[in-house]
């Protein structure tokens, strides 16, 4: 024993952490949709998956250091279906404060989902595995000063308007929801602010690069 000790066996004293596998990632995207649910506070929260003509599709993303993880998930009308790489589960599954149990394929989990700002902690069959969430409509909140023109991240349809000109809403409040190939895409309030216009009513397509929503943040 020596103090050169940590640094000569530093890789297997503080291996890197494994990247989660396929059933994390499923329990990972099982606990953000439910978690989701339980916090909306509209109408639409209520449908869970419902959609006229089709199936509600979700592209939900990780980020465990430089790797990029995608879990594509499905609802079928009784439980959830997930695609993620090769592998595909049909799942159900239910959330209580942090406890999430589910059933994938069949086999019975039990796991522990802590999420902080971006980050999601998973504890399941004795391990621990840490991820960011990636928000595909998130903002620096440094650069959201003044008025802002909220875009369009595609092309779709104009499915709803949850606030009101005028309106004066919190960082994260729904403000409008678009609907692209058969996916639903919530447009969220940057930073606290006033709703000054809406660009696009309910049922109208929009383009890639539409401006939807004049914002003005505090």
């Amino acid at each position: 024993m020596d103090t050169g000790l940590i640094a000569r066996y530093h890789d297997s004293l503080l291996p890197t952490p494994a990247a989660p596998d396929s059933e994390q990632l499923a329990l990972l995207a099982l606990g953000e949709v439910l978690a989701s649910a339980s916090s909306d506070n509209h109408a639409f929260g209520a449908l869970q998956g419902w959609r006229l003509n089709g199936t509600q599709q979700r592209r939900i993303g990780f980020a465990h250091g430089e790797q990029r993880c995608e879990v594509v998930l499905q609802h079928d009308g009784q439980g959830f279906v997930l695609a993620i790489g090769d592998d595909t589960f049909h799942a159900s599954a239910s959330l209580h404060g942090s406890r999430l149990a589910a059933n994938l394929g069949g086999k019975q989990l039990q796991a522990t989902l802590v999420r902080h700002g971006l980050q999601r902690v998973l504890f399941a069959d004795g391990e621990r595995i840490a991820v960011d969430y990636l928000d595909p409509y998130a903002y620096e909140e440094a650069g959201v000063h003044g008025e802002t023109h909220l875009k369009a991240p595609m092309p779709g349809r104009v499915v709803a308007l949850l606030a009101e000109s005028g309106q004066t809403v919190a960082k994260g409040e729904p403000l409008l929801i678009l609907e692209a190939m058969k996916m639903e895409h919530t447009i969220a309030a940057p930073a606290d602010g006033k709703v000054l216009a809406f660009y696009f009513a309910a049922g109208e397509q929009v383009n890639d690069g539409d401006e939807l929503v004049d914002f003005e943040a505090d």
